[in-house]
């Protein structure tokens, strides 16, 4: 089931999930802490619209360009993200690094995803795993999985797999930084 369609903005995209989370959204509480959710659920964002514009959220744009380029770069440090976001500190285990950064996975596989589609455009093989496998007792365990590249209708498509979204939280800032991959 989608809750928006293949061109909705960020925007469009976040509002339509959100109110189907509040419509529909089952109790859970992982962790203690409750919460609604969905299992599931597929959003699907143009990328070429990939900034939430919604007063109400009141994202940090700062952050949310910071978090891309942090990402994009291969970073797993503290000190070059924090600054955007102190709260971050919290969920680094030692102080110094993320354990469930994307971007040192990221930018590892993302060679091998580009050569696949350069061998063969119709390829299903443009994978990159962000998820650490059996993780141990941490703070920062990866909420995402793991993106899949296509190439189909003359666009490039990513498709992003999350063990767990926030959307209030997280989903505005990974929308962007997972587009911000695709237009490289």
């Amino acid at each position: 089931m989608r809750s928006a369609s293949p061109t909705s903005s960020a925007t469009g995209a976040w509002r339509a999930a959100l109110a189907r989370t509040l419509r529909e959204g089952e109790v859970s509480s992982p962790r203690g802490q409750r919460t609604l959710e969905i299992a599931h659920q597929t959003t699907v964002v143009d990328l070429a619209r990939p900034v939430l514009a919604s007063p109400a959220r009141r994202l940090s744009y700062a952050y949310l360009a910071a978090e891309a380029i942090w990402v994009l770069d291969g970073d797993d440090r503290v000190e070059t993200i924090a600054p955007y976001n102190e709260r971050l500190r919290e969920f680094s285990d030692d102080g110094l690094t993320f354990f469930g950064a994307y971007g040192p996975r990221i930018a590892a596989q993302l060679p091998y995803a580009v050569r696949k589609l350069l061998a063969d455009r119709d390829t299903r093989q443009a994978v990159i795993t962000t998820w650490r496998p059996s993780p141990p007792t941490t703070r920062d365990v990866p909420c995402t999985v793991a993106l899949a590249f296509q190439a189909r209708g003359g666009r490039l498509n990513a498709h992003v797999f999350m063990r767990s979204s926030d959307l209030w939280l997280g989903w505005p800032y990974d929308v962007f930084t997972f587009s911000s991959l695709v237009a490289l």
